[in-house]
């Protein structure tokens, strides 16, 4: 089921004993409604990096889980928005789970939150940002009966800071995907004129990294460039899921990808040939 309310742009899918389950789709909307209005109210807030945030108990509870997921990956430079969407899908899955149902997926704008009562395992593909087509990879990821994946990259929906066609995350939540995909993409910054950057707020007076250099174009990269850019991800990436913050990361620039995964399960990056 499709539903578009405001900036959300939702997915939603479950099965119950093997069989594609009907949603009430008011109510999803009514929910949907209801946690973007909450978001709407702390918003001010949420656009504040995340150590000046002292107090959440008061919060409702997705705005309170937007701060917690970036104060676990870097509160220093994130502000909670950076966990917005894996936070919505979050919640919308936590709220469908009283239904019953065996496997559910929500998929906000590729920032997805999934149940999988059974553990029977998902697939899912990387995309290319640019051109909206599946690449030649695919997450197979098994073992989890909760979990999120989140995206992040020059080109996406979000500004970022780096130059990675893609940072994909796998994390015990959305909301904690989709802050540390945002975290190690902005990771993939280097200085070079191959890159041209400007203030955040030229490009959107209401960002909520306004005074941010973020990247706007990108031409030919030398393969220096490209495997340092790369390096600098990898490297932030190993951090994170040392301390288990995350499961994995896989980070693609250009014709080049990398990953934090060992080749074993639960997570196994697979190769189709370029089809």
């Amino acid at each position: 089921m499709f539903i578009e309310i405001g900036p959300a742009s939702l997915v939603v899918y479950g099965e119950k004993e093997g069989m594609p389950y009907e949603f009430d789709r008011s109510r999803l909307e009514e929910k949907i409604q209801n946690i973007l209005r909450d978001i709407r109210e702390y918003l001010p807030v949420l656009k504040q990096k995340a150590y000046k945030i002292k107090n959440t108990k008061h919060m409702p509870d997705v705005p309170r889980k937007m701060v917690e997921a970036v104060k676990t990956i870097d509160e220093m430079s994130l502000t909670p928005m950076a966990a917005v969407a894996g936070s919505v899908s979050d919640a919308l899955k936590e709220h469908i789970k009283g239904e019953g149902l065996d496997i559910i997926s929500v998929n906000n704008g590729g920032d997805i939150s999934v149940f999988d009562r059974y553990e029977k395992g998902l697939k899912v593909g990387i995309g290319d940002i640019h051109t909206g087509r599946t690449t030649s990879y695919t997450l197979n990821i098994k073992g989890f009966s909760d979990y999120g994946l989140a995206t992040s990259g020059f080109g996406g929906r979000s500004l970022t800071l780096g130059l990675a066609d893609s940072v994909t995350v796998v994390a015990a939540t959305g909301a904690v995907a989709d802050a540390a995909a945002t975290f190690i993409c902005n990771n993939t910054s280097i200085i070079t004129n191959q890159v041209r950057r400007i203030k955040a707020s030229e490009i959107d007076p209401l960002t909520d990294i306004p005074e941010e250099y973020v990247t706007v174009e990108i031409n030919q990269l030398s393969e220096g460039v490209i495997n340092d850019s790369l390096e600098k991800g990898l490297q932030l990436a190993f951090k994170i899921k040392i301390k288990k913050y995350i499961y994995d990361a896989i980070i693609k620039l250009k014709d080049h990808i990398v990953t934090t995964i060992n080749g074993g399960y639960p997570i196994i990056l697979e190769v189709h040939n370029g089809n």
